[in-house]
């Protein structure tokens, strides 16, 4: 006989032994299906069976013994089945820090607020082990988002750029919602790029749904730059390490003193712009080319100042 079967039929025999208590094997042979050799040693089973911990008071009590030579069940310690289930403390800490980050990511989410709230009851004010860190994002923006990828509709949004001053307004068809490296971004059609961008949501500081149905563009890429066959390494000083937040990377390497960020690069001049911001916190640049028109670009912008000086 084969063992699902086996733990199908010991699933239904607990309840039907706990309400039947002194039942004579033949009739419950007859009930299940089975020969009575079978539900004997179902039986054999069963007296190992119960709570995690395999003390006497968390296993079923099965008196094998009277089963052989009376031919009848007494079966009892059922009740263990209907005991709290009580959490480990890797399991609390894991669940605790799953929830966390589900209240975080989802906003206003009541459901999963109040079910953490209740865990933590449950579980104590101990210090939990497992922390989580995401980045906040507006909760009234976000809900408006979810609203216009539900309903397919397109969003007037305002955000605000890394490296410019002010915010820029676009309108995009929002695709989804996906959370990176503890930052939650949108993945959207740009109709003025004609092409699927993503935006970070705490740099989005306005949103508004219109009444413009979002086309079907597809699915949103899942590796924004996976198709970047090109790398860039920069060794830059632990104050720089920001860029390893900011912008998508394949590497990060902490080495003590420094950290060596590597990038995908799409764009030459984003890369020479993005060393020219660093400035002296840049120590090494992996590809020279780069380097080079870094240098040159910085020598040009020198020699304007030069000669406003003059």
């Amino acid at each position: 006989m084969r063992s699902e079967e086996q733990i199908a039929r010991l699933l239904r025999m607990v309840p039907y032994l706990s309400s039947h208590p002194g039942v004579e094997v033949q009739k419950v042979a007859d009930e299940f299906g089975v020969t009575p050799r079978q539900v004997i040693k179902d039986l054999e089973v069963l007296q190992f069976c119960g709570l995690p911990g395999g003390y006497y008071d968390d296993l079923f009590d099965v008196d094998i013994e009277v089963v052989r030579e009376e031919g009848r069940i007494e079966f009892r310690n059922a009740a263990v089945l209907a005991r709290p289930l009580k959490l480990r403390p890797a399991e609390a800490a894991s669940l605790l820090a799953a929830l966390r980050l589900v209240v975080d990511v989802a906003g206003s989410s009541d459901a999963a607020a109040s079910a953490l709230a209740k865990l933590q009851a449950a579980v104590g004010a101990t210090e939990a082990p497992v922390t989580v860190a995401v980045e906040s994002t507006d909760p009234e923006r976000r809900a408006l988002l979810s609203r216009a990828i539900d309903e397919k509709r397109a969003v007037s949004m305002e955000y605000r750029t890394t490296g410019r001053q002010g915010t820029t307004t676009a309108v995009v068809e929002p695709a989804r919602l996906n959370l990176v490296d503890g930052y939650t971004y949108l993945d959207a059609w740009s109709r003025s790029r004609d092409a699927w961008r993503s935006y970070r949501l705490d740099r989005i500081v306005a949103v508004e749904v219109l009444d413009e149905p979002a086309a079907d563009h597809g699915a949103p890429p899942d590796g924004w730059f996976d198709d970047v066959p090109e790398r860039l390494t920069l060794t830059v000083e632990p104050s720089a390490r920001w860029i390893a937040e900011y912008f998508p990377t394949v590497g990060v390497e902490d080495l003590g003193d420094r950290v060596a960020v590597t990038f995908p690069v799409a764009s030459h001049d984003w890369a020479v712009s993005l060393i020219l911001r660093l400035g002296g916190a840049v120590l090494d640049v992996s590809d020279e080319r780069v380097a080079q028109a870094a240098r040159a670009k910085a020598a040009k912008a020198l020699a304007g100042y030069q000669d406003v000086v003059r």
